[in-house]
């Protein structure tokens, strides 16, 4: 990382309630991190060799994984192309790839896709955390931080 690496969490929200990220999530981003030097979604895709395109996708989704063969490719809606939800967006794919790689298939089932979905949402935002401390230098005030430099979603907060 170009400046602090300091792994403090969880962050607060400014009523003083803590965002939830489970030691799974933490843990893989730290590793992730340390591994590519970098907490940057963009320069992690391009280091794993993971493709990633933007196409009109409508209003939802903002994107998607698919694979060709076993290879990933991401999906990126174009309407966040200029957006900072791109970076949550692909940080939230790659949660998908790095975490779930042996299940290419987790759609499969509505217990199993909410889990999956939830760990790929920890550690997106894992991911915007470090990466803000990487571009500012110090751990974000609050969860809101992250909601407004990286379009990390509102209604992940408990």
């Amino acid at each position: 990382m170009k400046k602090n690496s300091n792994y403090e969490w969880p962050w607060k929200l400014s009523s003083g309630d803590d965002i939830s990220i489970s030691n799974l999530a933490k843990d893989t981003v730290k590793t992730v991190v340390s591994r590519y030097g970098t907490a940057d979604p963009f320069t992690i895709a391009d280091k794993l060799n993971v493709e990633y395109f933007y196409m009109p996708l409508g209003t939802h989704p903002f994107g998607d994984t698919s694979y060709d063969h076993h290879d990933p490719i991401v999906i990126l809606n174009e309407s966040i192309r200029e957006s900072p939800q791109r970076y949550y967006t692909l940080g939230h794919e790659l949660g998908h790839i790095i975490m779930h790689a042996d299940l290419t298939g987790y759609h499969s089932g509505i217990w199993s896709y909410g889990r999956y979905e939830s760990q790929a949402n920890q550690f997106s935002t894992a991911l915007m955390g470090l990466l803000y401390i990487e571009e500012n230098g110090h751990q974000p005030d609050s969860y809101y931080d992250l909601v407004h430099q990286y379009g990390s979603p509102i209604d992940f907060i408990n």
